[in-house]
């Protein structure tokens, strides 16, 4: 069941990346929208698909690192079972986000196509080393506030503010 609701979320990235349209000509000329960046705080909820985990992520994006490159502080709070035995543990880190807009020539202001990976410590599991790759999106509701979602060695889905 955890299998058909993970394909069900890509599914559903795929169709909506599919549906993403240009702007304008004159928009198009200028290689890709605004990714948001730095300044944002990023909030899901995750699921882990090796072990069945279930948690929430936080991230704040603090820097721009080169011109599509974000990084940014990063905390998680994870919880699983293994037979009779309930586990959590909390890691801390960076998560980096490489936004493909320019590359890919997404125009359209409401979305953001990236890439992003974690890396840091986890306190309180069997592994120290917490990371984690993934693609993603972000649709902007409006200039503060939008949805997201990321898959990759896990899942995650949730909001994000510009602040």
């Amino acid at each position: 069941m955890n299998l058909f609701k993970n394909l069900l979320v890509l599914a559903a990235m795929v169709l909506i990346s599919l549906t993403v349209t240009a702007q304008d000509s004159q928009s198009k000329q200028s290689g890709g929208a605004n990714f948001s960046g730095p300044g944002t705080l990023n909030i899901g909820f995750t699921s882990g698909f090796s072990n069945n985990t279930l948690g929430v992520q936080a991230d704040y994006e603090i820097a721009q690192l080169g011109q599509d490159f974000t990084v940014g502080a990063s905390l998680a709070y994870q919880s699983w079972q293994n037979h009779d035995d309930k586990n959590n543990s909390l890691a801390v880190g960076a998560r980096f986000r490489w936004y493909a807009d320019r590359v890919l020539n997404i125009t359209h202001q409401k979305w953001d196509v990236f890439a992003s990976g974690d890396i840091g410590f986890n306190i309180g599991a069997p592994n120290a080393l917490w990371w984690g790759i993934g693609i993603g999106g972000k649709y902007h509701i409006n200039e503060k506030i939008g949805l997201q979602a990321i898959i990759g060695s896990g899942a995650q889905i949730g909001i994000h503010f510009n602040l």
